[in-house]
């Protein structure tokens, strides 16, 4: 799997062409980035701490039937202040390990997400 990070986008391409883009761009009051690690994160706002942010994952696939909507706007429990977490699961043999899209916001500021095999959408969506 490649990762591409230019611009204020980010876009993984696994060998079988899946790909997962997230764009990005900030505004004022907003973080909105990514992370792996080998469990899913929970809905919190330590969403950094101790994961990786490689340059590529050589011989990873996607799983395309997985998909993890982690937090939500609308939850009892906010702390992304209104933003949103999503993960997808990526495979090497028997290793396991999740991509993290997320977005700490107020509410106002919202990025998009494509998870796509070649032109088909699986999932897309905004956090």
């Amino acid at each position: 799997m490649k990762i591409f990070d230019k611009d204020f986008k980010v876009n993984f391409v696994d060998e079988n062409n899946v790909f997962l883009g997230y764009d990005m761009g900030q505004d004022c009051c907003e973080y909105a980035n990514w992370f792996i690690s080998g469990k899913l994160a929970e809905c919190s706002s330590e969403y950094e701490e101790d994961h990786t942010r490689p340059d590529d994952l050589d011989g990873w696939v996607f799983d395309k039937e997985f998909f993890q909507d982690i937090c939500y706007v609308g939850n009892d429990y906010d702390p992304l202040d209104q933003g949103g977490m999503v993960a997808f699961r990526i495979t090497k043999g028997e290793e396991e390990a999740f991509i993290h899209l997320f977005n700490a916001h107020n509410g106002y500021y919202g990025h998009g997400f494509d998870f796509k095999i070649g032109e088909n959408v699986i999932q897309s969506g905004g956090l």
